[in-house]
């Protein structure tokens, strides 16, 4: 299980899926077509050139509406996993996903032109889609122990008030090590992705159209769909407080 860290690298096997496409398919298949298309248009906009660029560094596999990833250096995964959220969100598309210690390996199969074999060989991805399932809302969880990997040199972030009280100013502002964040279950930490980078214009702006569309939404769905977009208002408010405090 896990994996160590080599100068800095630490593997990773993040697992998403797409929230609401039960409920689309039940409306429309179209309408869960059109949805799934805007997914993997999103994610191979955002991923594809880099998958090509790093040179099997990072993996990428969309099925159905879920999205498993798996590289070598999760710190370099966490920017581009942000922005992915982000552009879901703007076009009222909800991922919820975990990040976990360890690159995803597979068993060499036999395969042939239309039978396909994918058997993983350790347990990453299941334990990735095990920490997915314990939250609710759009988030992006991440293993405890891969966030000690990511934050290690930083380690009194690993609490709200070690963050506070220790601003380490030489990690720059846009870092997404400064929105890597306890979770409020106490069992894993999550990126606060709707802390938007330096160089986004009127991030405020946007958080609060976000804010407004997602609360008018929420009023007309089930309790369960509801559930969901009130725990992802809670994170785009815990983005807002923890970016107050960047260098203080």
């Amino acid at each position: 299980m896990g994996s160590s860290t080599i100068n800095g690298i630490a593997p990773f096997t993040f697992y998403g899926d797409l929230l609401g496409i039960a409920s689309a398919y039940r409306l429309s298949a179209d309408v869960a077509h059109k949805k799934l298309d805007t997914f993997y248009n999103t994610v191979f906009r955002t991923l594809g050139s880099r998958c090509e660029q790093q040179h099997g560094r990072i993996h990428v596999q969309l099925f159905s509406d879920s999205v498993v990833i798996w590289g070598r250096s999760a710190v370099e995964i966490l920017e581009p996993l942000q922005d992915v959220y982000l552009d879901l969100i703007s076009q009222n598309l909800l991922l919820r996903g975990a990040l976990v210690d360890g690159a995803l390996e597979k068993e060499p199969r036999v395969e042939v032109k239309h039978f396909r074999k994918f058997l993983p060989s350790n347990d990453t991805l299941a334990r990735a889609v095990g920490l997915e399932k314990t939250a609710k809302g759009a988030r992006l969880l991440i293993e405890s122990s891969l966030a000690h990997k990511l934050l290690a040199g930083h380690e009194k972030w690993l609490t709200l008030e070690g963050y506070i009280g220790q601003p380490y100013p030489d990690v720059p502002l846009a870092s997404p090590l400064r929105r890597i964040c306890p979770s409020p279950s106490g069992t894993c930490y999550e990126l606060l992705y709707f802390w938007r980078r330096p160089s986004t214009t009127q991030a405020g702006i946007e958080n609060g159209t976000i804010a407004d569309r997602i609360k008018e939404v929420a009023e007309f769905q089930d309790a369960e769909v509801a559930l969901h977009l009130r725990e992802t208002l809670k994170i785009l408010k815990r983005s807002e407080i923890r970016s107050r405090h960047p260098v203080n």
